[in-house]
């Protein structure tokens, strides 16, 4: 995991009493949340900038498409 940094949340008492109910590594589960959210936000991204070069692109005739896919076959 090499270097590694605390990160502290506040939160309400009652909540505490509530996760201490619950068996789970919290620590775990909140580094694994926040991968998850690291990881939806960099697809977030990247659809972003598919949209964005989509809509800078010409679209393809379909006589262009079928003449590419039959280039390809004979190669």
């Amino acid at each position: 995991m090499g270097k590694v940094n605390a990160v502290t949340v506040k939160i309400s008492n009652e909540l505490k009493e509530k996760m201490k109910q619950v068996k789970v590594n919290w620590s775990q589960y909140i580094r694994d949340a926040i991968q998850k959210k690291i990881e939806e936000q960099k697809l977030k991204t990247a659809s972003a900038k598919i949209d964005e070069v989509r809509k800078r692109a010409k679209p393809v005739p379909t006589d262009e498409l079928v003449s590419w896919i039959r280039e390809d076959r004979e190669r």
